[in-house]
């Protein structure tokens, strides 16, 4: 069941209940009004008992003899009921005494009973004898041929209830305007942009990959929702353009070392290679797998971290780190000198095999990009309760434009600077220092060399490596 087809049972169902009630409430005023009405007629007929046997002519009736005298009292000519009509019924013809001020020009027709006097009088409600108005009307007699009517128009009570029915209807119709503005605003503005997620989506479904959700009025669970959803396809986009983007730059690198091996392996099967040139030919591939094995490796590990692969977390002493690596540096390059200046015991959380690897690569990275003159020199430090890292060396630098693409993946800068490489080094830095939590930050200029600085958390005393 749709959310429409639920808001319209229960706004029919809200609209049923105020028209009950509406109805119930007008019923209810009207039987109170007659049953006020009854009250007066019956103490009326009480009243006017004692004069049901007079056949006094209206307009001479004598006024009541004192009390005590055995003369039959005539009835009154003026009264205090002003709303009721009087009348003498004698051998079924009737004769006005009191005319009603509410409907001076009609008279009530004549109830069917007959109530004696000194028994129980009810009201019952009678029509006119001309005209359309309804009276509350009692008959009381004393003999065979003798009878009083008397009875009450029913304006004030039709009119009271007239009213009270317009009410109830015009409150009923503001109930009904009020719930279809309120639909109206929950479904066409509120549940919109819901309604514009489910056809994005099917649309999205259906291959069109660029659709994306309206911008609608914010403050609402709603537009919150629309707004997350673009986000989410927009980061499902930009991972997908990334991922190609990976796979193809992938592939690029594969493809010289990949091509190479296949050439040499096909100058060997067509037997153009003699005795001398096959220990160089395979000198060459042992190069191409090495260099495919190194690609592959950091290809795996930046798979691992946009998998978010959770990292072991260790004291890890970043002074340590530094100084191995100057050494596996110098080790690799005998010719360069790499400075270090690392405080002991600064001591950091984190996973100590990949907080290697980042300082390795920050090192490797200065060392094949520099010439041989440039000074390469790795620093530890705290700041502010984290562990900092850098590594700085003396050479080219960078431009604006070369720095701002340095952490892209398989991104190598022009062609002047020296050494090779996958491209992959500082995306694996970035990775893994975010993976801990901590930034990297570059600072470069053309002939003012090149800092790598790494922030770590260090979520342990400085002091303690223990801890």
């Amino acid at each position: 069941m749709s959310l429409r087809v639920r808001f319209t049972i229960a706004a029919v169902l809200v609209l049923a209940v105020a028209i009950t009630f509406g109805l119930i409430f007008t019923n209810t005023v009207r039987d109170t009004q007659i049953h006020q009405i009854d009250q007066q007629v019956e103490a009326a007929a009480i009243r006017l008992a004692p004069f049901a046997g007079t056949a006094t002519p209206v307009n001479t009736l004598p006024v009541p003899p004192p009390t005590g005298s055995r003369t039959r009292p005539a009835l009154p000519t003026s009264s205090d009921f002003s709303d009721i009509y009087v009348a003498q019924v004698v051998d079924g013809r009737r004769v006005r005494v009191i005319r009603s001020q509410l409907a001076a020009k009609l008279a009530p027709d004549t109830p069917a009973k007959v109530s004696a006097p000194g028994k129980r009088i009810s009201a019952t409600t009678v029509g006119s004898v001309s005209g359309s108005v309804f009276w509350r009307a009692v008959l009381v007699g004393a003999s065979k041929n003798r009878e009083v009517l008397l009875a009450v128009p029913l304006l004030r009570v039709d009119a009271t209830t007239r009213k009270l029915r317009l009410t109830v209807g015009a409150g009923a119709a503001g109930v009904l305007v009020m719930m279809v503005a309120a639909g109206w605003w929950l479904l066409h503005l509120g549940l919109r942009p819901i309604a514009e997620v489910a056809e994005v989506a099917d649309a999205i479904t259906g291959g069109e990959r660029l659709r994306r959700v309206s911008e609608s009025t914010s403050g609402t669970e709603a537009s919150h929702l629309a707004r997350a959803f673009n986000v989410m396809l927009d980061e499902q986009q930009a991972t997908e353009e990334r991922l190609r983007r990976f796979l193809a730059d992938a592939s690029h690198e594969l493809r010289t070392p990949v091509a190479a091996i296949g050439g040499f392996a096909d100058l060997w099967r067509e037997g153009a290679l003699d005795e001398d040139e096959l220990s160089d030919v395979m000198r060459r591939i042992g190069q191409e797998a090495a260099r495919m094995r190194v690609l592959v490796q950091d290809m795996l590990v930046l798979a691992h971290l946009d998998e978010g692969r959770s990292l072991s977390r260790q004291p890890v002493d970043l002074s340590v780190l530094a100084s191995d690596a100057a050494m596996d540096a110098m080790a690799i390059h005998p010719s360069r000198r790499v400075e270090v200046d690392a405080p002991p015991q600064s001591v950091v959380m984190g996973d100590e095999t990949r907080l290697r690897q980042v300082v390795a690569n920050l090192v490797n990275n200065a060392l094949i990009h520099t010439p041989s003159s440039a000074n390469v020199r790795v620093s530890v430090e705290k700041s502010d309760g984290a562990g900092v890292l850098s590594v700085a060396d003396n050479g080219q630098g960078m431009t604006p434009e070369e720095a701002e693409k340095a952490f892209d993946r398989f991104w190598r800068a022009s062609p002047s600077r020296s050494g090779r490489g996958s491209g992959l080094g500082l995306s694996i830095v970035r990775g893994v220092v975010e993976a801990h939590g901590g930034t990297v930050s570059l600072k470069t200029a053309p002939g003012q060399g090149t800092e790598v600085r790494v922030t770590l958390p260090a979520n342990v005393n400085f002091s303690d490596p223990a801890t």
